[in-house]
């Protein structure tokens, strides 16, 4: 029922809170609002709350050993519990679809007045959104067997990008590479099955062994090894291998942004995981609050859609030297849209800073105080490299126990809040991207990494040339 998805979500807020040292008091900090369908799919539905039930208790014991720690630091980064093998999903049976409709009560407002929740899909973009999810429907078939084609156990698996959802700007007869990520419980272990199965996936680093490239992929870059153009029963994907401590703590904490980044926008998720389903709630609303920061009281939603699916691309080195497509945010929002609403529909609707007040136009509450709870919510990660932009721009932030409410505030009434969020996002997504492509050399060999940066320069020098 819609009443136990609001449950759940006020569980997972209390869960998910900084925990600190000041006095005798330790707080997990956390952030879900999951909303879960209701009617005909009440089985499936309930299956679901009961594998996330046994997620969050998994959750909450391992927040009480957090609690029961004594930490020095003035916050701590958010460590992602193991959840049991019990609990783990190896079906990967499709994800039941959230209703475009209005969840509260009463109807809504005409576009221009104040909307009550959030408003309903205009009829054309809910008939692009079933044709989206018909065409999802098809590729799932696809992709599914192509991890049946794996002996090595994938606990945790989506496909992400233009080879799965469609981008403006790229032609019918286009056909991109798949993006997949494989989120796996013991790396090591993983590459030695599959160099064993598919050693021809691998460069050169396959002969070294399986040590050797789960060395490069924990220790370089992003902590993710991708293995690219690779053909598989047809079709040419480029996968990534990740292990799910690495994924769900990027996703809680933004370490890099470089996975959670990727999941802000739409991506078709193939085996699922009980504890994923929360963690990527965290990591949406994590999104939106950043992107209110950068925004301005009256926003549309194309620039709110705009603003969230950026943040993975700031900073990244490949949008200055031309190694990406520098209309590829606004490609991505264009001919997503009806997705991205379907998907933050239940997130913005469940916070409180934050409205519709016509079909297209949202406002932000721009109160201190509203924005300043807003941002102490937000990564560990984030919130550091604020306070260190915000310090060098001259804002007086104390340091030490106890200061986190008076920077949060001081922070977000400082002059060009905006562009100082921008650039946190910036720090964190700057380094993780050049080592992970510099690492591409290795995982992929020369070859492979010489044509898959042409691909992306050519991208670069046709969205140039239609300018």
């Amino acid at each position: 029922s819609m009443s136990s998805g609001r449950s759940l979500g006020a569980a997972a807020e209390t869960l998910y809170l900084s925990t600190k040292r000041s006095g005798a008091i330790t707080q997990v900090r956390w952030e879900s609002k999951l909303a879960v369908d209701t009617g005909s799919r009440k089985t499936e539905v309930g299956a679901a709350n009961e594998t996330d039930a046994a997620a969050l208790l998994l959750l909450r014991k391992q927040n009480l050993k957090l609690q029961a720690a004594s930490i020095s630091n003035d916050r701590q980064t958010v460590i992602p519990p193991a959840i049991h093998k019990d609990l783990q999903s190896v079906d990967g049976h499709s994800a039941t679809r959230q209703q475009t409709g209005n969840t509260k009560t009463g109807g809504h407002a005409s576009a221009g007045t104040t909307v009550s929740g959030v408003p309903d899909l205009t009829p054309e973009e809910e008939a692009r959104l079933e044709d989206m999810r018909t065409a999802q429907d098809e590729i799932k078939n696809e992709l599914q067997s192509v991890l049946k084609q794996f002996v090595a156990p994938i606990r945790y698996a989506f496909a992400y990008g233009s080879g799965v959802y469609k981008q403006a700007g790229y032609g019918e007869a286009s056909k991109p590479m798949v993006d997949l990520i494989f989120g796996v419980s013991h790396p090591d272990h993983w590459h030695a099955l599959n160099i064993s199965q598919n050693r021809s996936h691998y460069s050169f680093m396959g002969t070294l062994g399986s040590h050797a490239v789960s060395y490069v992929q924990d220790r370089l870059g992003a902590g993710v090894y991708y293995n690219p153009f690779i053909e598989i029963n047809g079709i040419m994907v480029k996968y990534g291998v990740v292990s799910m401590e690495t994924l769900s703590s990027d996703l809680l904490n933004w370490d890099t942004l470089y996975l959670a980044g990727r999941m802000h926008k739409p991506t078709l998720t193939l085996r699922r995981d009980p504890l994923m389903r929360i963690s990527k709630q965290v990591n949406l609303t994590h999104a939106v609050r950043a992107a209110l920061l950068m925004l301005p009281k009256n926003f549309t939603s194309d620039e709110l859609f705009q603003a969230i699916a950026s943040i993975s691309f700031a900073g990244d080195f490949r949008m200055k030297i031309g190694g990406e497509n520098p209309q590829k945010v606004r490609n991505i929002v264009e001919a997503q849209m009806p997705l991205f609403k379907s998907r933050y529909r239940s997130i913005i609707e469940g916070l409180p800073n934050l409205e519709y007040i016509g079909q297209d136009l949202l406002q932000q509450d721009m109160g201190p105080g509203a924005r300043a709870a807003m941002l102490r919510k937000m990564p560990n990660n984030f919130y550091d490299q604020l306070v260190r932009l915000g310090r060098k721009a001259g804002a007086k932030l104390p340091p030490g126990l106890g200061a986190e409410t008076v920077n949060s505030e001081r922070l977000v009434t400082m002059a060009g809040i905006d562009s100082v969020a921008n650039k946190a996002v910036e720090k964190i997504v700057a380094r993780p991207a050049l080592t992970q492509s510099l690492k591409g050399i290795l995982s992929s060999g020369v070859t492979k990494s010489i044509t898959y940066m042409r691909a992306k320069n050519d991208k670069f020098k046709k969205a140039d040339s239609q300018k």
